[in-house]
Parts: C-alpha cells; sequence; structure tokens
C-alpha cells in the first residue's frame, strides 16, 4: 500500500496490535511479578501501571476515532489482569471496521490539557507516541528491576545473543 493511500486505521491498528503482542511477551519474561512494581524514579508511574496505560491508549484512541466517548480503562498491575487486558484489546482491534473511523477532530484531556486535534493528529502525533512511552518506560523499568528482557521482547524483531554486551563500543551502522 502506498502511502498515499494509507488510511488512519492502516496507521493506527497494525502498531496498537503489535503493542497487544508485545505486553504478553514481557510479562513471560519476568522472574518475579514484583518486578512490575519498579519504578523508574521515586514519583513515576510503576511498570505494571505504565503497562495498563500503554494497553488503555487502544480504547482511548480508536474510541474517539469512531466518535464514541472511551470508558475509563481500571488499572489492575496483577500480571493475570494485565494479560486479560492485552487479551481484550487485541480481540477489540481485530473486531474494528476500518470505515468506523470518521471522526474529524477529536477533544480530549492531556494531562491537566484540554486539546482539540484534527484525528491524524490525535492518533500519529499524541496517542501512538504516548502508548509507546508508556510501553518503553515499563520496558525500562522491568529491565532495572532485572527482568531478562531484551530488544527482542520489546519490539519483536531484534535477536541478540545471550552473551550480548552493549556497553562495548559500537558504530551506528
Amino acid at each position: 500500500m502506498a502511502p498515499a493511500d494509507l488510511t488512519l486505521f492502516d496507521a493506527v491498528v497494525p502498531p496498537f496490535k503489535r503493542l497487544a503482542q508485545t505486553v504478553p511477551r514481557l510479562l513471560d519474561r519476568l522472574d518475579d511479578p514484583a518486578q512490575l512494581e519498579a519504578r523508574l524514579a521515586p514519583d513515576c508511574l510503576n511498570a505494571g501501571e505504565h503497562l495498563c496505560i500503554a494497553l488503555g491508549f487502544v480504547v482511548r484512541t480508536v474510541m474517539p476515532l469512531m466518535g464514541d466517548v472511551a470508558p475509563d480503562m481500571p488499572i489492575d498491575t496483577d500480571p493475570g489482569a494485565i494479560l486479560a487486558l492485552s487479551q481484550d484489546m487485541a480481540y477489540l482491534l481485530d473486531q474494528l471496521d476500518p470505515e468506523a473511523f470518521d471522526a474529524d477532530h477529536v477533544r480530549h484531556i492531556a494531562g491537566e490539557a484540554e486539546l482539540t486535534q484534527t484525528a491524524q493528529d490525535f492518533a500519529l502525533l499524541y496517542a501512538l507516541p504516548n502508548a509507546q512511552f508508556h510501553l518503553t518506560l515499563a520496558y525500562a523499568s522491568l529491565r532495572m528491576a532485572g527482568a531478562r528482557l531484551g530488544k527482542g521482547d520489546l519490539d519483536g524483531f531484534h535477536v541478540y545473543a545471550a552473551e550480548t554486551n552493549f556497553v562495548q563500543k559500537h558504530h551506528l551502522n
């Protein structure tokens, strides 16, 4: 599909499906469920909260793009609850009709800011980056807590040997 033919549905749904597939990979690599309580700093959300928020962006994005109000999403950091939320979001994404993404503008709250954005800006400049932000912070928190995670667990593409050391000097290419 040429970029000019890319619909908002095509730009939004596949990345969210990957996000929903990533969370079970991360949970599967935990040595201890307590690792979900890890925080990068005392005033930050913990890894489990970040995972829930990242998954919650599925509903917080697709519902407004369809002209609906997104429900409040609970945050339950139990590993089983996070896994169930991931499965629910994957199921929701599989049920969506591409024609249903018909909103022109989306009004939403970002922190304490009340915003009105075009549907495209909302999805591509706000929602997707924020979902990835929370997923990445969950990954970083889990790594800091000692979870045996690698880049491939986050992106589903990379594969490295167990003895790979990224502290050594390497080139960008």
